[in-house]
């Protein structure tokens, strides 16, 4: 059965870029087709993602070098060269769930049809809170989504049981956003109170709240028992 993040990525998601909003505003300044794979890009990397057999620091990869995978590095450099349409992109998948959150992207996964092409899922902070993820929460809970859209890259491994992840913080186009000041308004007035973004994180070296009174989000440990420590020689090449 599939898990409600998979459920919340699939759902909506047959919809063209234009959904909700004027037609011409949106593909005026869009050139680029993006395509959602309605969670078919993360099944295969959901142990990885969203398991809590193990925790997020070992499911979850941040040190691996971009430029070491040819598929890793041809995906990011494309999100560079149309970062001004995804931009736009990812301003419309926040309009449309009228909730902070990013686009997700498996560096391994190509659409069907013989398309060279990468597809974005987008994930709101709830979907995001469940990785216990501490970067990809704090990431989705601290950005101006009428000004910033977040990208995450991920490479899962051969067994789907760890993901090494990279984040792109890509700019909205001014134009787009003078040009939808109306929606962006209102979706911004919608949101929940700053405080109310609750990070969920499993390790217990992190700051508690006492310490840090006035920092927001508020973040909640979830402790449990200790696991040795694994090293990852093999970046790309191994089970890891």
């Amino acid at each position: 059965m599939p898990s409600k993040t998979l459920a919340y990525a699939s759902s909506g998601t047959t919809t063209s870029l234009n959904t909700g909003l004027p037609r011409n505003k949106i593909n005026e300044y869009t050139n680029v087709q993006f395509h959602d794979s309605q969670g078919v890009a993360l099944q295969f990397a959901h142990h990885a993602l969203f398991g809590r057999a193990r925790k997020a620091k070992d499911r979850i990869h941040w040190s691996f070098p971009s430029n070491k995978d040819e598929r890793v590095e041809s995906l990011m450099t494309w999100i560079t060269t149309v970062s001004y349409s995804l931009g736009t992109y990812g301003l419309h998948r926040f309009l449309q769930s009228r909730e902070r959150g990013a686009l997700i992207a498996n560096a391994d996964y190509q659409i069907p049809g013989g398309k060279n092409e990468p597809a974005f899922d987008w994930l709101t902070f709830d979907q995001l809170q469940e990785t216990r993820d501490k970067i990809m929460q704090e990431s989705a809970a601290f950005y101006d989504p009428a000004a910033q859209t977040i990208v995450f890259v991920f490479l899962p491994s051969k067994s789907g049981n760890s993901v090494a992840m990279w984040r792109r913080k890509i700019n909205v186009p001014n134009n787009m956003r003078l040009m939808l000041q109306g929606e962006i308004a209102l979706a911004m007035a919608a949101l929940r109170r700053e405080e109310d973004y609750v990070v969920h994180v499993d390790e217990s070296s992190l700051p508690s709240r006492t310490e840090y009174p006035g920092a927001y989000p508020m973040i909640i440990e979830e402790t449990g028992k200790p696991k040795k420590k694994r090293k990852w020689w093999h970046f790309f090449r191994g089970d890891w």
